[in-house]
C-alpha cells in the first residue's frame, strides 16, 4: 500500500493540474483508459472517495498540507468536500444521483457534473491562469512519468528491493495495464530512461514557473 498510494500521489496531482491547465476531465480519463488503466484517475477519484485527504488535512490543521501521499492542488477537491460531494458515496436525490463528487453518477451511467465544470472555470480565473489546449500525449506524460519517478525514489530509498516488485503492486493493485508489465518495466523498456528524464525536466520547469507565478 505504501509503494503504491506514493505513487499515486504525483499521478492524482497532475490530473488535476492537467485539467487546470485546459485539458478537460473526460480527456485526462479517456487517456488513462487509452493507455490501459482500468479507469481514469478522476473516476477513481469518485470511487475511493473525494474526502479521504482532505479529512486527513483538516485533522492536520493544515489545509495546504502536502506529504508523499498526497499533494494539491487542492480548490476543487476542497469544493467538492465542502459541499459533501465525496463521489460514489454521496447520493443527491434532488437531481437524482446515485453519488456525486466530479461526475453525477445515475446506476453504472456518468457524466462530468456542470458545476464542476463552472468551478474549474473559477479556480483558473482566481489563479490568472488561461486555458490551453492540452494533447493527449501531454495528459499520459504528466500522469505516468511522474508516477514512474517517485517509483525510482521508492527503489531509491529503499523501500522496495526491486523495480519488478513495484511492478507487481501497479499491475495486481492499481490496474496498470499488463501488457506494459507494470510503471518500471514500462519506464525502461516502452519510454527509455533518457526520454523519461528529458520530459520530466520539461515538466518540473513547467511547475516551477507556476508555482512562481501563482505561490
Amino acid at each position: 500500500g505504501f509503494v503504491g498510494n506514493r505513487m499515486i500521489a504525483p499521478y492524482a496531482s497532475e490530473a488535476k493540474q492537467l485539467v487546470e491547465d485546459g485539458a478537460t476531465i473526460e480527456q485526462v480519463d479517456a487517456a488513462a483508459e487509452r493507455f490501459g488503466m482500468a479507469m481514469g484517475p478522476m473516476t477513481l477519484g469518485d470511487l475511493v472517495g473525494q474526502e479521504l485527504f482532505w479529512k486527513q488535512r483538516k485533522a492536520a490543521g493544515d489545509m495546504k498540507k502536502q506529504t508523499k501521499t498526497y499533494m494539491g492542488p487542492y480548490e476543487l477537491t476542497d469544493w467538492l468536500c465542502e459541499n459533501n460531494r465525496f463521489g460514489l458515496k454521496t447520493p443527491d436525490p434532488k437531481i437524482g444521483a446515485t453519488g456525486r463528487g466530479i461526475f453525477i453518477h445515475k446506476g453504472r451511467d456518468k457524466m462530468v457534473d456542470p458545476e464542476v465544470v463552472a468551478k474549474v472555470e473559477e479556480i483558473r480565473k482566481a489563479k490568472g491562469h488561461t486555458a490551453r489546449k492540452v494533447t493527449d500525449e501531454e495528459v499520459v506524460e504528466r500522469l505516468f512519468f511522474p508516477l514512474i519517478n517517485e517509483g525510482f525514489r521508492i527503489l531509491e530509498e529503499g523501500y522496495a528491493q526491486r523495480s519488478s516488485d513495484i511492478d507487481i503492486v501497479y499491475l495486481f493493485g492499481y490496474g496498470f495495464p499488463p501488457a506494459k508489465g507494470g510503471p518500471m518495466f514500462f519506464a525502461e523498456n516502452y519510454v527509455g530512461l533518457p526520454k523519461l528524464l528529458e520530459r520530466l525536466k520539461v515538466y518540473a520547469a513547467d511547475a516551477k514557473q507556476r508555482y512562481t507565478t501563482n505561490p
